[in-house]
């Protein structure tokens, strides 16, 4: 396994993200923009706001911030591991929409109030398995699938339903159908035991007890790819300064990454089985031929022992023949000794494999 080591220094990171934008320094460091963000708030470095980049990109840039005075950590060491096979370059489309969610006039707007729902969105509020939010939180995570929905059809990749809704709604990227989903996290209390229980759990060890544990919504979302296990992919999570709305645009990016990836499984997959086959293959061809060696070989080890019979029984007849004619000038063919001498030959013939059958 190899792993890099990068070094994040405050006053060299200060200046990189304040001459490009954290996209495009987070890729220098091998590292996400989130990741980078996060180190930047560790080392206390300020960050450029919303709409800098427009604004310089416009020749009126806004005035930039001094290093403030930081009494933490100057320098962080961060280590990533980067596996044996060399990483893949991005596809053409996946660089494409990175850039076209970049851009300011593409930034996804959900709106404070939503009068009319899209239809999509009004069958998941109805019940699908999308959202997973309490009452209170309904109308915001109306407001947020909204936006997307929108988003999507803009981008030619639309929102859809099942008909049994038991899938939820899903967004069919790249020939690849990405379930949606929309959860509200939640925070488990445990309730002190009883006597009783305290009892049953010291004299049995571990014990169940039923409504031993509570949980309560948060009003905190995530909006995420779900996969088979449960689990969210590509999520992006309300936090303590942050919300889902406002990173609707970098949902997306990881929509057409997730897409990519579960492209290149599956092709990685599909590359494994064809080696699997040509090697189940080979072996195959090789325990046939060693089997046809076998047949063979037992074939001839058969052939062996006929020939061998038949040497032995043409021996012992000639011994037979010579003993009889010890007294005698001739042995008669039409006497019971000469029949079976003719018989004993013609039996030994039968087994010879070198004499053809006539």
């Amino acid at each position: 396994m190899t792993y890099i080591t990068t070094r994040y220094e405050r006053t060299k990171l200060y200046e990189e993200v304040w001459t490009e934008p954290v996209t495009a320094v987070s890729k220098r460091y091998g590292t996400s923009d989130v990741a980078l963000r996060k180190i930047c708030q560790a080392l206390g470095v300020p960050l450029p706001p919303r709409g800098y980049w427009a604004r310089v990109e416009a020749g009126r840039p806004p005035r930039q911030p001094a290093l403030p005075k930081h009494s933490g950590r100057t320098e962080l060491v961060r280590q990533r591991y980067v596996g044996d096979r060399p990483a893949e370059p991005d596809p053409e489309h996946l660089v494409a929409r990175r850039e076209f969610e970049a851009r300011p006039e593409n930034r996804i707007i959900v709106q404070e109030t939503l009068e009319r729902a899209l239809p999509v969105v009004t069958t998941m509020a109805r019940g699908s398995r999308t959202i997973s939010v309490s009452k209170g939180c309904l109308p915001r995570a109306r407001r947020i699938l909204d936006a997307l929905a929108r988003a999507l059809e803009v981008r030619h990749a639309p929102l859809r339903v099942g008909r049994t809704g038991a899938k939820g709604a899903y967004v069919t990227i790249q020939g690849q159908d990405l379930p949606i989903r929309l959860v509200e996290k939640t925070v488990r209390t445990e309730r002190d035991l009883t006597v009783k229980e305290q009892r049953e759990r010291k004299e049995f060890g571990y014990s169940y007890f039923p409504n031993r544990y509570t949980y309560a919504r948060t009003g905190a979302l995530t909006l995420g790819v779900a996969c088979s296990n449960g689990d969210l992919r590509r999520a992006i999570s309300d936090g303590k300064q942050q919300r889902i709305e406002e990173h609707l645009n970098r949902f997306v990016v990881g929509l057409e990454t997730e897409a990519v990836e579960r492209n290149r499984e599956a092709l990685r997959l599909e590359v494994q089985r064809r080696e699997w086959s040509e090697r189940a293959r080979i072996r195959g061809e090789q325990e046939r031929l060693l089997q046809e060696e076998l047949e063979h070989f037992r074939a001839l080890e058969k052939e062996v022992h006929q020939w061998r019979r038949a040497e032995e029984i043409r021996a012992y007849v000639s011994a037979v023949e010579a003993k009889a004619v010890r007294g005698a000038t001739a042995i008669d063919s039409s006497s019971d000794l000469g029949r079976w001498i003719d018989w004993a030959r013609s039996k030994a013939d039968s087994l010879d494999p070198l004499v053809e059958a006539e």
